[in-house]
């Protein structure tokens, strides 16, 4: 008799993508703040281009939604990764 189950092979998938996820929520959160940094940066400068930037980090922060309620749909115990909110109140 086997001592795996086909239930096991399915919590092994879920906490695969749940790690991969984290992972990517991870590296978006820490673009994202680089991304703020630029576009701080880029205010000193009139003539930069700030839209770019803003949709970039609003275009993460929609990715960051999605993957954090699949992280809840995943999760038994509901634990997903929040982006971080800065003193000025911007995710992070």
């Amino acid at each position: 008799m086997s001592a795996t189950s086909p239930a096991s092979s399915h919590t092994l998938g879920a906490v695969l993508e749940r790690d991969r996820l984290e992972r990517r929520v991870r590296r978006m959160t820490i673009a994202i703040g680089v991304l703020r940094q630029r576009e701080s940066g880029n205010r000193r400068e009139p003539s930069a281009p700030r839209r770019p930037v803003r949709q970039a980090i609003a275009d993460f922060e929609t990715q960051i939604e999605a993957m954090n309620t699949r992280l809840r749909d995943l999760a038994q115990d509901g634990r997903s990764i929040q982006t971080q909110r800065g003193a000025d109140g911007h995710r992070y």
